[in-house]
């Protein structure tokens, strides 16, 4: 049988968008299932894959034992092929460009071998067929039981399976995590044995929550190309419907509870820099997994610096990843800002030409190409100035924490992210939604979270927070829900305009909110050092006299 010249082209008899498929001397619709002559003359030399040299050619033909028809096959690409004398079943492989990267066959005696570059293709089997998002979709165990649920739903509906089979889910579900989150519903439709059980448990957790369905074949059948090879492909529909939704077991009482007060694990604090002793001290000892702590303070009074210094730190005092999205500037802006504060020159403003010295980069490696055990980068930067597409920093967050072994975010800044969610213009009820959603983040995925917000303007005529006012819970920007679902709020405070520039330099750290210790008030003053661009424990500026530092100003300026 010919190959298919072109697919997912418009059928002009039924009205779909994509659902026809030309080939030489006719097209077929996978819609309306008619087949419409053409001019052509049908070829029948083997289909030959695009793709690496040993690839197997191959043509389109029903599978008789399986019940699957040649329109399946010849829609999933799947082919039947030679290899070395054995006929052989061959589950091709493609990019989302239809290029056949790879192929896994299938012999007579159950073996499955690869040819090919296997290692090209991430996800699920038959990704590449569907578009992104929707109702639903199904996911099997294997490739002839997506097959099978396909053409139970007439090669309409979106469904895909495990590449390597049970012992694969984990890998292949966190790789299309991303993809797979898109839909509303994701069904688990493993095979009913006890690999495809402990597979559902492997993988369900890892889904976005409400999403997750798991199905199983009826008794007496394991898997969905048993019930369409026993005529029941009915039955695969009635069993996609009776999927049920995973619900994690949260109710816990009696025994239960002291025996878990009594097996619980101390929960893990992660220090502030050794001499911010009263940081720590109010806090309970540092950053804390499940949590979600707001910095915040007025314009331009140091945040996203103390916050870029505690990156650094936590780089080197710890071995977690960490995740730095800054929406207030360019990635490249991020990155020479921790390369500076990590070799203690403010070459961004001072001294360009740095940036081509072995210095910077070597700086540059040690920090970016810094990897986990599993080859995750330790700093994670997020490219995405100034804009977020509604609701995709939760998918960004999840796919982060899953796939990429983050367990340490930033957040720069709150105002951004409610200019771009639409929650039909109230921006409450923005902030609301989005202080909910990442405080679920930080328990559901066991993570920290530090989150930077302004301040709304100070009422009457009083002392601007630029000018040394100490901030409020109730000067939070926007909405209660700041305060509320925070585990910590840290204000950051100092007078820009002092005439000391070592008082003008210094922020007050002041404790606005401890969920865990509930020690309020000043905490430690931290100097910014100019000539470093680092921060440093300083002291209380009241205490500063005008003489105890000189100018800092160069000379030649």
């Amino acid at each position: 049988m010919s190959e298919a010249l072109q697919t997912r082209q418009p059928c002009d008899d039924c009205g779909s968008s994509d659902a026809l498929a030309i080939y030489h001397d006719h097209t077929f619709c996978f819609s309306c299932q008619k087949t419409t002559k053409t001019d052509g003359i049908d070829d029948e030399r083997p289909v030959a894959p695009k793709g690496p040299s040993d690839l197997l050619r191959g043509s389109y033909t029903g599978l008789g034992k399986r019940q699957l028809t040649e329109e399946t096959c010849r829609f999933w690409s799947y082919i039947m092929a030679d290899k070395n004398g054995t006929k052989v079943q061959a589950a091709q492989y493609l990019l989302d460009d239809r290029t056949v990267v790879a192929q896994k066959l299938r012999f007579p005696d159950k073996s499955f071998p690869w040819v090919g570059n296997r290692k090209a293709f991430k996800g699920l089997y038959g990704q590449w067929l569907w578009r992104n998002g929707g109702k639903q979709i199904v996911i099997t165990e294997g490739e002839l039981d997506a097959l099978s649920v396909s053409q139970a739903q007439n090669n309409k509906w979106p469904v895909v399976s495990l590449v390597d089979g049970s012992g694969s889910a984990e890998k292949g579900i966190k790789e299309a995590l991303d993809w797979l989150s898109t839909f509303e519903k994701i069904i688990l439709f493993f095979d009913n044995d006890e690999p495809g059980r402990e597979a559902v448990n492997a993988v369900k957790s890892l889904l976005p929550p409400g999403k997750c369905w798991i199905t199983w074949a009826p008794e007496g059948f394991k898997d969905a190309s048993d019930l369409l090879q026993a005529g029941k492909s009915a039955k695969i529909i009635d069993c996609i419907w009776g999927a049920k939704q995973y619900r994690p077991e949260g109710i816990v009482s009696g025994q239960s509870v002291l025996d878990r007060l009594k097996n619980r694990l101390t929960v893990l604090a992660l220090p502030y820099p050794a001499d911010w002793e009263r940081m720590n001290w109010r806090t309970g000892g540092g950053i804390r997994f499940g949590e979600l702590d707001v910095w915040t303070s007025g314009t331009g009074m140091g945040k996203t610096t103390i916050i870029k210094a505690l990156q650094h730190h936590y780089f080197h005092t710890t071995p977690y990843n960490q995740a730095l999205i800054h929406l207030e500037e360019p990635l490249e802006d991020t990155g020479d800002d921790l390369i500076a504060y990590h070799v203690g020159k403010r070459f961004q403003i001072d001294n360009p030409e740095f940036k081509d010295t072995p210095e910077y980069a070597a700086a540059a490696e040690h920090l970016f190409l810094a990897t986990d055990e599993k080859g995750n980068a330790r700093l994670q930067l997020y490219d995405a100035f100034g804009a977020l597409e509604d609701g995709s920093l939760y998918s960004v967050i999840r796919y982060q924490a899953i796939a990429c072994g983050v367990r340490i975010f930033w957040l720069d800044h709150l105002s951004i992210l409610v200019s771009d969610m639409d929650q039909d213009g109230d921006e409450r009820k923005k902030i609301d939604s989005i202080m909910h959603n990442l405080k679920l983040l930080t328990v559901e995925l066991d993570i920290y979270i530090g989150l930077i917000s302004h301040l709304r303007k100070p009422p009457g005529q009083g002392k601007s927070f630029e000018q040394g006012a100490v901030p409020s819970l109730d000067d939070l920007r926007g909405s209660g829900g700041i305060k509320q679902l925070s585990n910590g709020v840290f204000a950051i405070s100092r007078n820009q305009q002092d005439e000391n520039p070592a008082a003008a330099n210094t922020s007050t750290v002041t404790v606005l909110k401890c969920r865990k210790t509930g020690r309020t008030g000043t905490a430690d003053f931290l100097r910014f050092e100019d000539d470093t661009g680092r921060v440093v424990i300083g002291v209380d500026p009241a205490t500063l006299e005008l003489n105890d530092f000189e100018d800092e100003t160069p000379k030649d300026y």
